[in-house]
């Protein structure tokens, strides 16, 4: 009877720890980054499925660890149905579950992991995270003063910064951060609709990618007569440039 009632103890233990565990992970991301940007503090998704054997290794000996269990409080936890949520999964790149994505309190994706992973390093991963917003905290910041820079130097009456203007929101879309890469894009946009005149600065710059970018949304602007090549050497880009300045320049205002 003694023995009987330890099992029935022991299991009751096992069952309150599961519902507990369980209850840590959320299903609700929009709550989860509801919590997270109200609280400051980073978002862990899950993708999972209840047919992965390795998703239920990971709950069964990797959450339970007691380093693994200290660090997860620091989240706001969310398991996501990969199959349920295939189109969120592909936004992150996520093939293959488990996989895990620690988000900032802004939404905005700082780390990913897949595959089982034990608890020593997965500890470690989460802790790498964590650093990480600490970077991307100090990163938004210097985006705050950088996005102040292009925006005056693209609302000065000085030609010379205006065009550094057209440089630094070109390099704005070739950072890593979802949040740099908005911004300058968006800046791009509004001179091409506006003033393709000067993103034709664009087709001076001296990376690849910026002017590929720059000679594709002129060409959108302006049709396909547009017809400057952005792979051209120095010399023939710079020519056609100073040509659809002084063509753009002739045209009526309401044709531009």
């Amino acid at each position: 009877m003694k023995a009987l009632t330890g099992v029935l103890l022991i299991a009751g233990c096992l069952c309150l720890r599961a519902q507990a565990g369980e209850s840590a992970w959320g299903t609700d991301l929009t709550n989860a980054l509801q919590q997270a940007h109200e609280k400051q503090r980073p978002v862990l998704m899950q993708f999972t499925a209840p047919w992965c054997p390795y998703c239920r290794m990971m709950e069964g000996k990797v959450f339970t660890n007691a380093a693994v269990e200290e660090a997860l409080d620091q989240f706001e936890r969310v398991a996501v149905n990969i199959d349920r949520n295939a189109e969120l999964a592909a936004s992150h790149g996520v093939r293959g579950i488990p996989a895990f994505v620690i988000l900032d309190a802004d939404g905005q994706e700082v780390n990913k992991t897949s595959g089982f992973m034990e608890a020593e390093p997965f500890d470690k991963w989460l802790l790498e995270g964590v650093t990480n917003l600490t970077i991307s905290t100090a990163r938004k910041q210097e985006f705050e003063q950088r996005s102040k820079e292009v925006n005056a130097a693209l609302g000065s009456t000085d030609p010379a910064v205006r065009e550094k203007g057209v440089a630094l929101a070109l390099d704005f879309c070739d950072q890593k951060e979802k949040f740099y890469r908005a911004f300058g894009e968006e800046k791009l946009k509004a001179l091409a609709r506006d003033e393709p005149e000067l993103l034709l600065e664009g087709l001076r710059h001296p990376g690849l990618m910026g002017r590929i970018r720059a000679a594709n949304l002129l060409r959108g602007r302006l049709g396909g007569e547009f017809n400057i090549d952005p792979w051209e050497k120095y010399d023939a880009r710079e020519k056609a440039v100073r040509e659809w300045k002084t063509r753009l320049a002739a045209k009526p205002e309401k044709e531009k």
